[in-house]
């Protein structure tokens, strides 16, 4: 794909970075001669020196054939104007770094297709580390009403471990909690859990829950909850 993003501070170049590393065509738009030169020497991304928010600017890092724009500048008013141009340049994937989440509802009617809320993440993170240390909170969801979570299955549960379908009849599994992906102690690839695969201790789970429903599921996934399981057959 070619991708064009607007700033080259460090949401950026590491963006940039894992994309050219992804083989795809990336052009970093920034206003700071230096910085454009040592993200280049640093990551092989292709520059242009000037303000995001200009049309010249975006015509000479190509607009018109990206397939892709990401507005990672500093200022959400910023992120609002490129995500602007870079729509009536016809580009049909916009993603934004928001800050003020009263933006949100402005990016959504500039056309902006994905919207990553910095401050909703980092309260959603901190919250859960604070009240429910059991769970990783990777991404809220829907303005937080449901959060994708990571929680290791503890090591006391057997070593045979347990069905994915028993554990989905448990309490807050059952009702607000679904079970999206299991990353093996002893593995590296993500498994999608189908009923009769098992969660064995050690292993991390992917989740979506249910904010209501947070507390339950951290409680099932701590040390000594293995005994209010069911049995699973062997």
């Amino acid at each position: 794909m070619y991708v064009i993003i607007a700033g080259g501070g460090i949401a950026g170049s590491s963006l940039a970075a894992a994309l050219v590393e992804r083989d795809h065509d990336v052009v970093v738009i920034d206003t700071n001669p230096e910085a454009c030169e040592a993200l280049y020497a640093r990551t092989g991304a292709v520059t242009v020196c000037g303000p995001a928010t200009e049309i010249a600017t975006l015509e000479e890092a190509g607009i018109d054939r990206a397939d892709c724009a990401i507005g990672a500048l500093y200022r959400d008013a910023d992120n609002l104007t490129f995500a602007v141009l870079a729509r009536a340049h016809g580009v049909e994937q916009i993603v934004v770094k928001m800050r003020d989440p009263a933006y949100e509802a402005v990016y959504r009617s500039a056309g902006v297709s994905t919207i990553c809320d910095m401050i909703g993440l980092f309260r959603g993170r901190v919250l859960a580390a604070v009240e429910e240390p059991g769970l990783e909170v990777l991404a809220p969801l829907e303005g937080g009403q449901a959060h994708l979570v990571m929680a290791e299955a503890p090591h006391d549960w057997p070593e045979a471990g347990v069905r994915v379908a028993e554990l989905a009849r448990q309490g807050a599994f059952a009702r607000d909690c679904v079970l999206a992906g299991i990353l093996p102690a002893d593995g590296e690839r993500i498994v999608l859990p189908r009923g009769g695969d098992r969660v064995r201790p050690g292993d991390r789970l992917f989740l979506v829950v249910h904010k209501e429903q947070a507390g339950a599921v951290a409680r099932l996934l701590r040390p000594g909850a293995a005994g209010r399981l069911a049995p699973s057959p062997a």
